[in-house]
């Protein structure tokens, strides 16, 4: 089961978010910080790719990050990173495939490559559910920091390359 719902009420825009490969990386060196120090990352318009469907997946995912990212501050991770990563591994599986069957419907003719990039992440996921099996004690802090950064990503430079397209098509 996902975590909690972030709260409806939204933030201002966070700074440096452009899509360009120095504000993305800014913005991930921000939302790690905010990580780090035990701080909730809020849900941010800067986020949005304009399709409510997505964004209220992107929420879902910003939420597991949360969770790991107060575990980790309450000295907990060793009790919640099983759940985090079941759970991702699940829900990112759903968000994917509904991204998947929008490409498909619409013929977004860089489907495929956006799935080849599902697909990696499917697998780093799983390598990390290896180690943690194998008992991989800073594995923890590994996965919030590439959550963080693959989340920047995956909003602000993949989805934001279908974003438009779909969005010419009805999709809201």
């Amino acid at each position: 089961m996902p975590p909690s719902e972030l709260s409806a009420k939204d933030p201002p825009p966070v700074p440096g978010t452009t899509g360009t490969p120095a504000s993305i990386a800014a913005l991930a060196d921000l939302l790690a910080r905010q990580a780090a120090s035990g701080q909730s990352i809020p849900w941010s318009p800067a986020l949005s790719v304009g399709i409510s469907s997505i964004d209220a997946q992107h929420r879902v995912l910003l939420a597991y990050v949360n969770q790991l990212s107060g575990a980790l501050a309450r000295g907990q991770s060793a009790e919640v990173l099983g759940d985090v990563l079941h759970g991702l591994e699940a829900y990112t599986r759903l968000h994917f495939r509904h991204e998947e069957r929008l490409f498909a419907l619409h013929g977004w003719q860089e489907g495929d490559d956006h799935a080849h990039g599902h697909r990696a992440f499917e697998a780093q996921l799983a390598g990390f559910g290896q180690r943690l099996a194998a008992g991989d004690a800073t594995l923890a802090t590994e996965v919030l920091a590439f959550m963080i950064r693959w989340l920047a990503d995956h909003i602000l430079v993949d989805d934001i390359a279908y974003s438009g397209f779909l969005q010419e098509r009805g999709v809201r």
